[in-house]
């Protein structure tokens, strides 16, 4: 099902310009904090938040903006030749070894890059788990039209229960890696070149049979897939061979244990609290939920962060549990009651009852659209919420009175997700959160080179 495909990437030229790396490696885009973004560009003048995710000026306009100057600063690079392409198609076989949060223990994963043919969701061949905004598509297709690069690869799985694709990764590279780096978070990079016939052969065929699940960089596929769409529109060329029908994209087994789901809580935006009586909320929750009050110490945020987790531990028999905090320091554990009837709570007819029962579109659909706001019929968008990975970083957003309430929830299970996008469905943006991230700065792809 899936066209996989080596390619000649773009490398920062370390050993000749004596780069280091572990300066010029960076998260992925959407994963960069204001603060993060501020120090990575103090870091190294290389760094690839400059190209991925720059900064904004005051004087912005059409011809001198954040794209215009990652294009430039992109040309520069190469004309410099701190980037170069490789002369050579490859795939890129990347081992990031890592350790594994809140322990000691270190572990390894390893995939590879590669050039992906574009197909369309309907195809069925490339699934998404997800919806997207449509004001961070829009950024990321500006990105995509003034530098003509993929600087980020789409994190996708593949089902391969034997690991075989494993094995033909172990035995086609050699045994040192052409790059391992070290990045301040203690993580450790690898990457290997591979450009052996047999190898990329064996690739090639053993991908054909296989779906691509979309983990992460839903965004960046879409903001591909509109790209294609409208350079086919301009230049008339729908063969499916031109250098826009192709993505960038680091495949790894789904069956990898390395592979880590977590949450992305939830903090509304100040004016949604503006007008919200929280008894009328709490009457009006308690007819599906069991509602529990409790004390959150926001002056000790690491405290009444123990708390939080504490109430959000499902009880026995409990599937589906919350915790909503508000800027006066009250936490309310929120307990699905027993034979509560979610069809009554979440009334959409075309979705299917695989999707209702999810505890992130009973949060939106009903905690947050219906018993928050009021209006089943609200539509959010990223302006509204605010995401956070630790709860912690929730609790500060309320305690500073950057949100007028949080909204915690438990992490789904890999194999839910890959259920509901084999199933075609979507769940609410930013549902999930894969771990760990794939680095930005490895490997580009640029869509000038190898081809014609």
């Amino acid at each position: 099902m899936a066209d996989v495909f080596p390619f000649a990437g773009t490398r920062f030229n370390s050993k000749e310009h004596g780069l280091k790396l572990s300066n010029i490696l960076a998260p992925p885009s959407d994963v960069i904090t204001p603060d993060h973004q501020k120090e990575l560009y103090e870091r190294d003048k290389l760094n690839m938040v400059r190209l991925s995710n720059g900064f904004e000026a005051a004087g912005d306009d059409d011809f001198n903006n954040r794209y215009t100057r990652a294009a430039e600063c992109y040309k520069e690079w190469k004309l410099k030749t701190y980037l170069t392409d490789e002369q050579r198609k490859c795939f890129y076989v990347y081992e990031h070894e890592f350790t594994v949060p809140g322990t000691k223990e270190r572990k390894k994963r390893r995939g590879f890059f590669a050039l992906v043919k574009l197909q369309d969701y309907r195809s069925g061949k490339i699934r998404a788990h997800e919806m997207t905004f449509e004001a961070a598509k829009r950024d990321r297709l500006r990105l995509l039209e003034a530098c003509q690069v993929n600087l980020e690869p789409v994190f996708v799985l593949y089902e391969d229960e034997k690991d075989e694709l494993g094995k033909i990764l172990q035995e086609g590279v050699d045994a040192k890696p052409n790059e391992e780096v070290t990045t301040p978070d203690g993580d450790v990079h690898r990457l290997w070149l591979m450009h052996k016939k047999d190898p990329i052969l064996m690739i090639n065929q053993a991908m054909k049979n296989k779906r691509l699940y979309i983990a992460d960089g839903h965004q960046r596929y879409e903001t591909a897939l509109a790209y294609r769409d409208q350079m086919r529109e301009n230049t008339g060329r729908r063969d499916g061979r031109q250098p826009y029908d192709f993505i960038l994209m680091y495949l790894n087994n789904a069956s990898d244990e390395t592979i880590q789901t977590t949450t992305l809580h939830r903090v509304l935006a100040r004016d949604l609290g503006s007008d919200v009586d929280v008894d009328e909320v709490i009457e009006d929750l308690e007819e599906f939920f069991d509602v529990k009050e409790f004390k959150v110490d926001l002056n000790k945020i690491d405290k009444g962060a123990d708390a939080c987790r504490k109430h959000l531990e499902p009880k026995k028999g409990a599937t589906t549990q919350f915790v909503m905090v508000l800027p006066t320091g009250k936490g309310y554990e929120l307990r699905l009651k027993k034979g509560a009837n979610v069809d009554e709570m979440i009334e959409e007819e075309f979705m299917s009852e695989r999707v209702k029962n999810l505890d992130v579109t009973i949060l939106h659909k009903f905690i947050i659209a219906r018993g928050w706001i009021g209006n089943p019929e609200v539509e959010l968008d990223e302006n509204d919420i605010s995401y956070c990975k630790e709860v912690e970083d929730a609790l500060s957003l309320v305690k500073r009175r950057k949100g007028c309430v949080a909204f915690l929830l438990n992490p789904m299970s890999k194999e839910k997700i890959l259920e509901i996008a084999e199933n075609g469905e979507l769940m609410p943006e930013n549902s999930t959160y894969f771990s760990p991230k794939v680095t930005s700065g490895l490997v580009l792809r640029d869509l000038q080179v190898g081809f014609g």
